[in-house]
């Protein structure tokens, strides 16, 4: 039985997933971040190693032949990364007697193929951070966003935490009406006062995650029909709508293209997604929004896609 390999690499965690040529899921596991610009490049590769090994030991004692694997990294993108992870990686593979092609493609790419079944059309992504891609049928890719949480991620968890600890503070002192979400983070975290989140979200080890851990919060308020928090909410949609809209921009095949939305925002939050869409129609109205198949991560769009170049013949 052939097997292939689908890794999704993220700067929060990696999954990766091993298939059947069926897209028979046969083996999966979820690590810790293989982001060189969040954990530094060696260790992103020994994570990488880490995540592979605990993958096939399912499968160790099966008559399989593992054939080829397919790799969706964040942070990975010149040339020279690429070339250090798949020099690794044919390394890695030789040590245990393994003749595997290596294919690095786009978290867009793996994505795409979970969904869709294909590599074209456009992706907009709402978790941690954003970012939108735009692939055409001729395999051109384009973005617009993904700067990172200093200088972009509109319309990413991130943002709307840290505009709902805004507006909490706001509301403590009185420059804004109160509002549902203080006594939500009040009840999720460890506070005895709302003035007490100056403290705990100064600590040095409070990281980008946990800013974007508040837009639980106000996405539960925004679904009560707290106004400030629905505010935040449709604030940031229409930030990664215009986003999206320059990215459609780019290319006249993109204003009658299918756009998937993915991400743990677009997921929890009704209104987000609805808002964003909305604005999104109001301004290319042949754009499709399909289902497709949201229960298949992009790990097994990875897997998907390894099968499909092997089959092509792709080297």
């Amino acid at each position: 039985m052939e097997i292939f390999i689908g890794v999704d690499g993220g700067g929060t965690k990696t999954e990766a997933t091993a298939i059947c040529c069926s897209g028979e899921m046969l083996s999966r596991y979820t690590g810790g971040s293989t982001n060189p610009y969040i954990v530094t490049m060696d260790k992103a590769l020994e994570e990488l190693q880490r995540v592979l090994n605990e993958l096939l030991k399912p499968l160790s004692d099966r008559a399989t032949q593992l054939t080829s694997i397919c790799l969706g990294m964040s942070g990975i993108s010149s040339v020279e990364e690429r070339q250090l992870v798949q020099s690794q990686l044919h390394s890695y593979f030789r040590e245990r007697e393994l003749s595997v092609r290596i294919y690095m493609r786009s978290e867009a790419e793996i994505s795409l193929m979970a969904v869709l079944e294909r590599q074209y059309g456009i992706l907009a992504i709402s978790g941690t951070g954003s970012n939108t891609y735009g692939i055409t049928k001729s395999g051109h890719i384009y973005r617009v966003g993904g700067w990172g949480h200093l200088l972009g991620d509109e319309g990413s968890g991130y943002q709307i935490g840290l505009q709902t600890l805004k507006s909490v503070i706001k509301s403590h002192e009185g420059i804004e009406s109160p509002t549902a979400m203080s006594s939500l983070i009040m009840a999720a975290y460890p506070l005895e006062h709302i003035t007490d989140l100056k403290s705990y979200i100064y600590q040095p080890d409070i990281t980008k995650q946990d800013i974007a851990s508040f837009a639980r919060c106000c996405i539960e308020a925004a679904e009560a029909g707290d106004k400030a928090a629905s505010r935040i909410i449709r604030q940031q949609a229409e930030e990664l709508a215009d986003t999206t809209s320059a990215l459609i921009r780019q290319h006249a095949e993109f204003a009658e293209s299918e756009l998937v939305r993915i991400g743990s925002i677009f997921k929890h939050s009704r209104l987000f997604r609805e808002t964003y869409s909305h604005l999104l129609l109001t301004r290319y109205p042949k754009l499709r929004f399909p289902e497709g198949n949201h229960e298949r991560t992009p790990a097994h769009g990875a897997a998907l896609l390894a099968c499909k170049l092997f089959r092509d013949g792709v080297f």
